[in-house]
């Protein structure tokens, strides 16, 4: 398991045009993908009934790791109240490239009896195909295992 490269970072933000600004205009950094996540697959993810929310993946110009920001939101498109879990604003995890989750997730079952769920996230979303999981560190940090099928994801929308 020595093969790990930081993937990405999510931030939940609270103004999505705000946080454009500050990201793009200030950092540079170029949106790769704008959409909004929702369907079953996301409402198993953050265990959230109907769970939607506008997602927007930076990167810089060279590459490296990327932001990716998400906007929770109501049925009606306005974002939902700050204090809604996992709508709290601020970093909300990270997540590492793995060539493969199950052995990962094996190994954190049977030494700490912490377990995840895999989600398949869908082709028109990740071309390719991704598979992910969210763990929980023994200190209740979100980590996001990312298994691509390509070596270099590229991404829909």
């Amino acid at each position: 398991m020595t093969d790990l490269h930081l993937d990405h970072v999510n931030v939940v933000v609270l103004d999505m045009r705000r946080s454009l600004t500050f990201y793009s205009d200030c950092l540079g950094l170029q949106p790769l993908m704008d959409r909004v996540l929702e369907g079953a697959w996301f409402q198993r993810l953050t265990g959230l009934p109907e769970a939607r929310a506008r997602c927007v993946i930076l990167q810089s110009a060279g590459g490296g790791c990327r932001v990716e920001l998400l906007q929770y939101l109501g049925r009606d498109d306005r974002p939902l109240d700050a204090n809604t879990v996992p709508a709290t604003p601020g970093l909300r995890h990270f997540a590492i490239r793995v060539k493969a989750i199950d052995p990962i997730l094996e190994a954190a079952r049977e030494l700490l009896g912490i377990g995840a769920e895999v989600i398949e996230v869908p082709a028109d979303i990740v071309r390719g195909g991704k598979r992910m999981a969210y763990l929980r560190d023994p200190d209740g940090a979100i980590v996001e295992l990312s298994q691509y099928a390509e070596a270099e994801p590229s991404f829909c929308g």
